[in-house]
């Protein structure tokens, strides 16, 4: 039988689920009663409380809220590593997406198209292989294949590339601080590729630019706010 949530707990999940309150709680500009009043029912639903009180959510939204300090000091470690950031913007790509077995088999040949190619990422899945490659070898990399083995293919794609500090390996919540900019002002990630110290998102060319102006004021700012 699965135990039955707390309401402390309940009110975590809840929370969790709503990055910019987290945020707000983060900043100490939420007023916990306020903030109560509009939880009560979604943590009465979630938990399946017969009845909730606004003053029990309001206490663990208090308790949970001590408990995010830590997290802010996280926070400020993840802003000055970013800071220390640069980023790189490459266009002109095209996503192909092969049958795992298939690329295997022409793996060398494969390989000696790359090493010519401006731009190129290979990602393995559990049945399949993508390949993030430049627009100047994208025909060579096709004609190894017959069609029926070839998966998808996105066309039209851009790759902005943030180059961190190795801390990046270490540090938690790098790309989601990253990422969760990038969703607030509406641009979808068609992947991302992590390769040691470079993040590597792949979105579609019209976003483009207007990520990388994202990414890259971000930067700016934050080492604005270092000196």
């Amino acid at each position: 039988m699965r135990r039955k949530l707390s309401i402390s707990e309940v009110v975590r999940r809840v929370l969790n689920n709503h990055p910019s309150l987290l945020d707000c709680i983060k900043l100490g500009v939420v007023n916990y009663s306020s903030l109560a009043r509009v939880i009560v029912n979604e943590v009465k639903e979630l938990g399946n409380f017969n009845e909730v009180s606004v003053n029990a959510v309001k206490m663990s939204i208090v308790r949970f809220s001590e408990s995010l300090k830590s997290k802010k000091l996280i926070e400020d470690i993840i802003k000055e590593l970013i800071s220390r950031s640069t980023v790189e913007l490459q266009t002109d790509l095209k996503l192909i997406t092969l049958r795992r077995e298939t690329l295997i088999t022409k793996l060398n040949e494969l390989m000696h198209i790359l090493m010519r190619a401006r731009f190129f990422q290979l990602t393995q899945g559990t049945k399949t292989f993508t390949l993030v490659v430049s627009e100047d070898v994208c025909n060579d990399v096709l004609r190894l294949f017959d069609k029926d083995v070839i998966e998808d293919i996105v066309n039209d794609q851009s790759a902005i590339i943030l180059i961190s500090p190795k801390e990046i390996i270490s540090v938690p919540g790098v790309i989601s601080y990253i990422t969760s900019l990038l969703s607030w002002y509406g641009v979808n990630i068609t992947q991302i590729i992590s390769c040691y110290v470079d993040t590597i998102l792949v979105l579609n060319r019209s976003d483009a630019l207007k990520a990388y102006s994202l990414i890259e004021e971000l930067i700016l700012q934050l080492r604005r706010v270092r000196t």
